[in-house]
């Protein structure tokens, strides 16, 4: 089987000054995993400036992008982003768009699909354990807590569940650089949020993805803060997995599969002055932090591996084909 998948955006954002493109991470992964199942002959990333020179069997499309009949011989959605605008009324438009397949994480996305009568999976995501596995402390990365990600997940979610970790020592990465206008002057006057001003002077920038998972396994806490989209159709996060496998402690906002399969695994807040709290109390009592830590991981090595994922994937692929 040969097997692509598509972004929308150029790949190579990893060796870029430009922010890291979490479709690119996660496409190269699935990528390594097929590859290790025999069904798989080929399996490669493709991108408006890397397109593929033959036909493949099948191209997964990771954006809301339409199929492209001279790429593949079967086109499959996956729908694995969040949308301001909400997946429910995306997933409405992709479905005019001649898909043999979709793949879905979300479990409840995927039942509505279903009842509509389109053919469909639940395909969690997975985490990649050559990747994200426990390291050696650094300590330079021995924050209190620690978040990585991108002024992507707006105010209200930000002050809520973000925010309440500057009172700590808070190892802050990725870019939250105000945007500044080159030509329409006027829109740099414009007010911004109070977390904005703070967290552009906080945030100590990309860090090199080979340091994420030194960073998961060495800080005390890490943060997880979760698109208001996936909060609404109840989607546990890949960073989720990726901390838990590198044994890292994870505070979280609530989606309520988390709360049903995960309880053990880490500790949920309603953030504010909740998280503030939590983040005290376990600063506070590293055996408790290092028994749920621990939990998390014998879970995300037993029930969420990218390679057990794409073997689902896989199977679904060969009854499409």
């Amino acid at each position: 089987m040969k097997i692509g998948f598509y972004i929308k955006w150029s790949k190579g954002s990893l060796n870029s000054k430009t922010n890291v493109l979490g479709d690119e991470l996660l496409a190269d992964s699935m990528c390594r995993a097929l590859l290790k199942n025999s069904s798989v002959e080929s399996c490669e990333l493709y991108a408006p400036n890397y397109l593929p020179d033959h036909k493949l069997d099948v191209m997964i499309y990771l954006n809301d992008t339409k199929p492209n009949s001279s790429w593949a011989a079967k086109h499959v959605l996956y729908l694995q982003n969040a949308y301001g605008e909400g997946s429910g009324t995306i997933l409405k438009k992709m479905q005019q768009l001649g898909y043999d397949g979709y793949a879905f994480i979300s479990e409840r996305l995927h039942q509505i699909h279903r009842r509509d009568e389109y053919p469909g999976i639940f395909l969690p995501f997975g985490v990649d354990t050559e990747i994200f596995y426990p390291r050696e402390l650094e300590p330079e990365f021995t924050f209190d807590v620690a978040y990585v990600g991108n002024d992507i997940k707006g105010e209200y979610r930000t002050n809520k569940y973000l925010f309440p970790a500057t009172k700590f020592n808070f190892g802050l990465f990725g870019n939250w650089n105000i945007p500044h206008a080159r030509f329409y002057i006027w829109k740099n006057w414009q007010k911004q949020p109070e977390y904005r001003k703070i967290f552009e002077k906080l945030s100590r920038g990309k860090i090199p993805q080979e340091k994420v998972s030194i960073l998961y396994s060495s800080t005390k806490i890490n943060l997880n803060c979760t698109a208001q989209d996936c909060v609404d159709w109840d989607v546990i996060t890949l960073r989720t997995y990726e901390v838990l496998a590198c044994k890292g402690f994870l505070i979280t906002d609530k989606t309520p599969v988390a709360e049903k399969t995960m309880q053990k695994c880490m500790v949920f807040t309603d953030g504010d002055n909740d998280l503030v709290e939590k983040i005290e109390y376990y600063l506070n009592h590293k055996d408790e932090r290092q028994r749920i830590a621990q939990q998390g991981y014998e879970y995300a090595i037993k029930c969420a591996t990218i390679d057990a994922r794409m073997n689902e994937l896989v199977n679904y692929l060969e009854e499409i084909l």
